[in-house]
């Protein structure tokens, strides 16, 4: 007998009958974040997404992101019944798009429009919830989500599954429970920002590439972190070097200079603006590599050609000013089938380990203070 989850979907029956959102509801608590584990760029579009809410007054909005035909990413649609004209804004999964809209509103399917996208939004299961209608709904319906049965087929042949069939229930199907005059909406950003799944193996994700521009495999989505990080400071003027497709284990990555400004740092574009004074008297090199972490870090000018990491306490107040850094910096080292099975598969599934042995350049600060950084 082979057992399968019933889907997570049961996160919000769990969530009544544990009692948590009935208890946040009572606390005062506004909003509720659900996300999938596998998208790390989440956390940077989360303040985007409850503005929206709050100035939309939605009890549900998701976020979305362009999508290309054909990717495996569910969609968000607005159904309407045929003879009852009722409205429904819900996911539609991306097996079951196709031919929704080949029966409906478009015969030859999920095609591009002239932006290359579809003009299906692609859902990242992302959504925030106002936390009282939420606990609300949960106490009328006991939490239970509408089932279905989504097979997943081996080929298009359609006579052989991938992976067992069974009954489930998703997350984001939560807007069938609401009532018609519930408010429900959707927020949509570039990938670049908000979304990069980690979810394919190797083999996958170099297909996946091929077919959509998109690998959602281990090295892509920690390349997006520092191409987004990148992407930032490009766009508030600073000179940032640009990234170059590169192959790890047979998938394309896009690599360039590797940046992390912590959350401590800056979280949004404003507070990003207000650490980097003089944006256009900063440079950072391809081969770089800056981390950043802390409240009190200013950069007025600093002109990076390796690794630096500068780490301070609350109350450190760091100003770097006319600091230049060459150094050998870090590199990411390919993994090749010769030393594969001595490397731990954590980072095989990434198809590189991070080379530090060319010098790195660190100030760390321990107590509070002023202090300046520079050449």
């Amino acid at each position: 007998v082979v057992t399968k989850p019933h889907g997570h979907g049961d996160v919000h029956t769990l969530l009544h009958q544990s009692g948590i959102a009935k208890k946040w509801a009572a606390e005062g608590r506004k909003w509720i974040l659900f996300f999938q584990d596998t998208n790390g760029l989440i956390f940077q579009a989360v303040p985007a997404l409850i503005g929206v809410s709050k100035h939309l007054e939605l009890q549900v909005n998701t976020l979305t992101v362009p999508r290309k035909p054909g990717e495996s990413v569910g969609s968000i649609c607005k159904l309407k019944h045929e003879t009852s004209g009722q409205k429904l804004t819900v996911n539609v999964e991306y097996n079951q798009l196709e031919p929704l809209l080949k029966s409906t509103v478009s015969p030859e399917g999920d095609v591009p429009d002239e932006t290359g996208f579809s003009p299906y939004p692609g859902n990242t299961n992302a959504l925030v919830f106002r936390a009282e209608p939420y606990a609300e709904t949960l106490e009328s319906t006991g939490g239970l989500m509408p089932e279905f049965v989504n097979p997943k087929f081996k080929d298009e042949t359609k006579t052989a599954f991938k992976k067992p069939t069974r009954l489930e229930c998703m997350m984001q199907d939560y807007p069938r429970l609401l009532s018609r005059d519930s408010r429900v909406g959707f927020t949509q950003l570039e990938r670049w920002c908000c979304f990069a799944a980690c979810k394919n193996n190797a083999i996958d994700a170099a297909s996946q590439f091929e077919k959509t521009g998109f690998a959602e495999s281990a090295s892509t989505a920690e390349a997006a972190i520092y191409n987004m990080f990148a992407d930032k400071l490009r766009k508030i003027g600073a000179d940032v070097a640009s990234s170059k497709l590169e192959e790890f284990g047979g998938v394309p990555t896009q690599v360039g200079p590797k940046i992390v400004l912590s959350p401590s740092f800056a979280m949004t574009m404003e507070e990003l603006k207000r650490k980097f004074l003089s944006p256009e008297k900063v440079s950072v090199s391809r081969k770089s590599t800056l981390h950043l972490e802390g409240r009190d870090i200013e950069v007025k000018s600093l002109d990076l050609d390796g690794t630096l990491i500068v780490k301070a306490v609350p109350g450190a107040h760091v100003v770097i000013d006319g600091l230049k850094v060459e150094n050998e910096g870090w590199k990411l080292d390919p993994i090749t089938g010769e030393d594969s099975d001595s490397i731990p598969e954590a980072l095989r599934i990434r198809g590189y380990t991070l080379e530090k042995k060319g010098g790195q350049t660190t100030h760390t600060f321990t107590e509070p203070g002023h202090y300046n950084l520079r050449s």
